[in-house]
């Protein structure tokens, strides 16, 4: 395949192109967007946060960039990239065409004090996942894979500037930029936002789900993040009457299990997995050329117009 942003040929069973990480397959029709993932409440939160204007861009350049051009420096250093972690390496790029990511972000491992736990930083254009490498010791493939999509949910929902922004107002940043003499941002701003982020981790749990395609792994995932009890999953309606007790210690983890389960029942996931269905089918149809005689044909042609061939 031809990687129509650099023009670097790929093996056809490549997702994204092995030089600038973009995806091969050219938008269609059938690729997820990111409507189809958020919740009502993050849409509105997301619509009242960025009624703030530039401000968060300034607070951004000023005080959350250098944060985190440290933060890339310690995991450049101590991490281990995705390339060398085969487990992750093909993880990634299936996790990413799930929810019709149009570019990987960095992936790395690190053991990290505390708790083991994964999270992502940095811009839309340039995101990086860092996972904890106690994560991989216990998380099974189709627990990595909610994990993955998790993530690459902030990302595809566009939430890395705000989320920022949250976290560094949340660890006390604001005090710093007091003393600066910055008015950084108002308090029932400040609230929504916090507020926002919450109502955020919802939308990333659905694309979670549409990765690994069962919200039982969602909730195994969970399960692992918080030290909560190991459970056999007999049938998911069982699991669904223990999700309170599971996460006893975690509500919140127990209200976003049960909104996993939920989605998962509606229509609107139903119609996400017949799309990916779909695109899966005719992903080598989704090429400019013939991927035989290299004629150009139609995007979507399920045959080629010159040698007749079939794509798929």
């Amino acid at each position: 395949m031809i990687c129509i942003e650099c023009r670097v040929e790929n093996p056809k069973e490549r997702l994204y192109c092995k030089n600038c990480s973009r995806i091969l397959e050219p938008r269609n029709e059938l690729w997820l967007r990111v409507e189809e993932l958020q919740t009502q409440l993050d849409k509105n939160a997301l619509s009242l946060v960025r009624t703030t204007g530039i401000l968060p861009y300034i607070v951004n350049q000023l005080l959350v960039k250098p944060r985190e051009r440290k933060l890339r420096e310690v995991i450049s250093s101590q991490g281990t990239r995705m390339s060398d972690l085969p487990n992750l390496e093909a993880l990634v790029p299936e996790c990413a065409y799930a929810i019709s990511l149009e570019k990987l972000p960095s992936v790395y491992a690190i053991t990290m004090a505390g708790a083991p736990n994964a999270f992502t930083f940095g811009s839309d254009d340039a995101p990086v996942i860092v996972v904890d490498r106690r994560l991989m010791d216990v998380m099974s493939t189709s627990d990595l894979r909610a994990l993955l999509g998790h993530e690459m949910g902030h990302i595809k929902s566009g939430h890395m500037l705000y989320h920022s922004l949250a976290q560094t107002l949340a660890q006390g940043v604001e005090v710093s930029a007091s003393v600066m003499g910055l008015n950084v941002i108002s308090t029932p701003m400040h609230l929504a936002l916090l507020g926002w982020q919450r109502e955020s981790e919802l939308s990333a749990d659905r694309a979670a789900l549409v990765s690994c395609g069962n919200p039982a792994d969602v909730v195994s995932m969970f399960a692992k993040l918080t030290g909560a009890p190991r459970f056999s999953v007999t049938d998911r309606s069982s699991l669904l009457d223990n999700v309170d007790n599971l996460f006893r210690t975690h509500p919140r983890m127990s209200e976003r299990a049960r909104a996993v389960f939920e989605f998962a029942n509606t229509g609107e996931y139903a119609d996400i997995t017949k799309k990916n269905n779909y695109r899966r089918m005719f992903r080598l149809a989704f090429q400019p050329v013939c991927r035989f005689c290299g004629s150009a044909k139609l995007i979507g042609a399920a045959f080629c117009q010159v040698c007749g061939k079939s794509q798929i």
